[in-house]
């Protein structure tokens, strides 16, 4: 049985379909996970190198989840995929205890909402915040929400951001360059600013973010604690 075979069969007990491909260009892990899309909808896209082992964890088909474990070499490596209101997800899981999709969850869910009502995207959670307030705060739409370089962005209908620090991004320079470090290195090093991968834009690090709604404001949590994007 081949590789896309196995997962197929275990991918259409959640509902889900996959397409198992080899690396993309430029694409700076052994293994990416993605969701696609095509004439049929939705499709896990699963780019990988063949010296890398896939193994199936668990399924439960009720509630469209499974846990997927990479091995290369000795590293192992474990991915929660699934459904929430709306679309498929897949999301990094940390931590030898993930065994199954009970762990799974458990390991994405931060302290910081142990008893707090929350609704959960991925590795992403909103959590009430109804005190809040948007004075000085900018009201950014379709705003992508990301934990850095290789993780894939969630969309946010509606963000507000307020304080943090402006810094400069590029591809080369995914998780950004302080303005005084970007001004330094154009100064010293003009081809950085021409040079492949060097569309820089300017984006806000370290902000205060929470998901804007027409009646409540909730705060933003990822798996590795206060979203800061």
């Amino acid at each position: 049985m081949t590789t896309q075979e196995y997962l197929c069969r275990h991918f259409a007990r959640m509902g889900a379909r996959v397409v198992v491909r080899g690396p993309r260009l430029r694409q700076r892990t052994k293994i990416a996970i993605d969701v696609g899309r095509d004439r049929s909808g939705e499709v896990f896209v699963i780019g990988c190198e063949e010296e890398v082992a896939i193994e199936v964890l668990d399924v439960q088909p009720r509630s469209h989840h499974l846990v997927l474990m990479v091995r290369d070499g000795s590293e192992k490596h474990k991915f929660l995929l699934g459904r929430d209101e709306r679309h498929w997800f897949a999301a990094a899981v940390p931590g030898d205890a993930v065994r199954d999709v009970r762990t799974a969850i458990a390991s994405l869910r931060p302290t910081e909402i142990e008893g707090r009502e929350a609704i959960r995207q991925g590795e992403w959670f909103f959590v009430p915040e109804p005190g809040a307030n948007d004075k000085d705060a900018v009201i950014l739409r379709n705003e992508p929400l990301t934990r850095g370089a290789g993780s894939k962005p969630h969309i946010c209908e509606q963000m507000m951001r307020k304080g943090g620090e402006v810094v400069m991004v590029s591809r080369a320079y995914p998780t950004g360059l302080s303005l005084a470090s970007y001004h330094e290195l154009i100064a010293t090093n003009k081809d950085a600013a021409v040079s492949a991968g060097a569309r820089w834009c300017a984006m806000p690090l370290s902000t205060r973010v929470a998901r804007s709604g027409t009646r409540i404001t909730r705060r933003l949590i990822c798996g590795a604690g206060i979203a800061c994007t």
